[in-house]
């Protein structure tokens, strides 16, 4: 499943506001916005005011159907892990894998090893396209990637892989939360977070 250029995240959080929300896009469509709605609730949120993933896959259906909304839209299973994400499957089409608990938990040897292995040839003078001076890369740099990152996007790729397993490789898109952390990624551990993400082949597009 390819996402289209821009996607609006709808959190409703009390699923009252579903078709006030979607005629919100609606608005951005008449100004020539081609922006597609995606409904998203977490599992804590579900916790607290006792709702359930269908409940959002429903709200979602309905406000399109109301408003004769064209296009595509998707239903966000946000922010989830191994142990949540299972009541979110027959009714997601979008994935946030959330794996910030992972971040600064040390990966086994080998797979460190494995990661500097398939990253070696960017070791040196990094040119990332769009940002004018080029980075030294080093390989301290990438352990030090390794030991924070590598863990994180390798409990990505269980996540990722369970769902694929039940759902398929195209019915749904996938999207990595390692973002809410205390202090923000540098462009060159963004780089090596991407490349750890390819190394697991998870298809993310967000």
């Amino acid at each position: 499943m390819k996402i289209q250029k821009y996607t609006f995240g709808i959190g409703d959080r009390f699923a009252h506001q579903g078709q006030a929300q979607l005629r919100a896009i609606l608005m951005a469509r008449e100004a020539d916005i081609d922006v597609h709605p995606v409904w998203n609730k977490s599992n804590r949120e579900h916790s607290i005011i006792k709702s359930k993933p269908d409940d959002v896959r429903a709200e979602a259906d309905a406000a399109v159907a109301a408003l004769g909304f064209t296009g595509s839209y998707y239903v966000d299973a946000d922010h989830i892990g191994l142990k949540t994400v299972d009541a979110f499957i027959p009714s997601s089409d979008f994935f946030t894998l959330d794996v910030a608990d992972f971040t600064g938990k040390a990966a086994d040897p080998e797979g460190v090893e494995a990661f500097l292995r398939a990253v070696r040839r960017y070791i040196g003078s990094l040119s990332i396209p769009g940002i004018e001076r080029p980075f030294d890369l080093t390989e301290k740099t990438v352990r030090g990637a390794a030991a924070k990152f590598l863990l994180a996007v390798q409990e990505a790729g269980r996540i990722y892989r369970h769902v694929e397993e039940r759902k398929g490789r195209e019915s749904f898109v996938t999207e990595i939360s390692v973002d809410e952390t205390d202090t923000p990624q540098s462009p060159v551990e963004l780089f090596l977070i991407l490349a750890m993400i390819a190394e697991e082949r998870i298809p993310i597009q967000t």
